[in-house]
């Protein structure tokens, strides 16, 4: 049912975009949206799936408390974050260096599942003191081992934090090391403490001074959380000091007319449950509750429903209406929408968006491109869901989604 309801969200998501419409509580499903009043200007920061790579000094020039202070600012840093193991959440690695590298002592974007685990395996980092600043070395292991284009999710944000308090010995190597990673899209953030580092070597890592940040000792790092956490999460700030209030609900001011379709004949029972709890779960959203409209087009009734025990009288008549259980309709279906779905004698209405959900197993997915272009040349938009499959996949013409339950 988890992913009955992940899937939800995914469409509803991308309907309320293409409608221009907010959809906060189904938007909080897959992503954490943080909304801060800050008297004259309201603060959004709305977090994306993420792959964060934390890098460490863990050399001799920190004294040990300074070391634990940097730990306790990762600590409140990553307690910002929804870290999870899930589609839409945050995962997090990390490696300390001083001479050389420590992965023994930290850890990889799958090692740990939840932001408690993660808090506490970062609580038990040790302070090695090693007698180089190798950070070079650390940031190829992060780059090569920790976000490796075969360990991130395809798709999804990675971001590096740089975290030192010296300049490392083999400064091109450095340079170098960081070139590599933004150019495999890792978007570097340096972080420097004290007054010995260069700015050079933080700009070296970061790429842009915009991705930069010094602070004088390790006591200030907890002032800059935040601010970092919104760039990390891609902040995005309004200018208006309250949001315009919302005079109708979203559908009355911009209505849709959303026709679900599948055949139970094609799904079996389990997909058709599959079938039933996903539209449920959509028309029951409290926020779409005002000015949509749903229709369902099924193969499931009337001719499906059965017959009486005087309906026929020749054995070739009940083994023609037993043919019509067996015979796979969804491709039926879609013609009956592509020809008088969306008509006012189903309900449509002519300033409408109109969506059309249809739920197909298997190679029959593939079958309905020609039903499917001919929803899009009438302004449909398409969204096609395989119960089976594991994947959310994008077409030029349509969506096809799809979650296994």
């Amino acid at each position: 049912m988890k992913m009955v309801k992940y899937l939800a969200a995914l469409v509803l998501l991308q309907v309320g975009l293409t409608l221009a419409f907010s959809l906060p509580n189904i938007a909080r499903l897959s992503r954490r949206e943080v909304v801060e009043d800050k008297g004259d200007h309201i603060l959004i920061c709305r977090q994306e799936p993420l792959e964060l790579g934390i890098v460490l000094d863990s050399s001799s020039s920190l004294r040990n408390r300074d070391f634990k202070t940097a730990i306790k600012f990762l600590q409140e840093f990553l307690s910002q974050y929804e870290i999870s193991s899930d589609p839409n959440g945050v995962r997090v690695s990390i490696i300390s260096y001083g001479k050389g590298i420590y992965p023994e002592i930290g850890f990889n974007l799958t090692t740990y599942d939840t932001k408690e685990e993660v808090i506490e395996a970062i609580g038990k980092i040790p302070h090695k003191a090693g007698l180089r600043t190798d950070t070079g070395r650390a940031i190829q292991y992060m780059h090569e081992a920790q976000l490796a284009n075969g360990v991130v999710r395809p798709g999804v944000t990675k971001v590096s934090i740089v975290i030192t308090d010296g300049n490392s010995q083999e400064w091109k190597l450095t340079k170098e090391a960081a070139e590599e990673a933004r150019k495999d899209n890792i978007v570097m953030f340096a972080i420097g403490v004290g007054t010995d580092i260069r700015n050079s070597e933080l700009l070296n890592i970061a790429g842009d001074q915009s991705r930069v940040t010094k602070v004088d000792n390790y006591n200030q790092l907890s002032s800059i959380k935040e601010n970092l956490a919104h760039q990390t999460c891609f902040v995005q700030e309004k200018t208006t000091t309250t949001p315009e209030p919302m005079d109708e609900p979203c559908g009355v001011s911009d209505p849709a007319d959303i026709f679900f379709v599948f055949s139970p004949a094609n799904l079996g029972s389990d997909g058709t449950l599959w079938a039933t709890s996903f539209i449920g779960l959509t028309v029951d959203t409290e926020d779409l509750n005002q000015g949509f409209r749903y229709g369902v087009l099924s193969g499931s009734c009337p001719d499906d429903a059965g017959f009486n025990l005087d309906a026929y009288s020749t054995v070739e008549g009940i083994k023609n209406r037993l043919e019509s259980y067996e015979r796979n309709k969804v491709q039926e279906l879609v013609k009956t929408l592509v020809d008088d779905g969306f008509t006012t004698a189903r309900g449509a209405r002519a300033n409408s968006r109109k969506i059309a959900v249809i739920i197909a197993a298997g190679k029959k997915t593939s079958e309905l491109q020609d039903e499917v272009a001919a929803l899009v040349a009438q302004n449909i938009q398409v969204f096609v869901a395989d119960p089976a499959d594991k994947e959310v996949k994008f077409s030029r013409s349509f969506w096809i989604v799809s979650i296994q339950t």
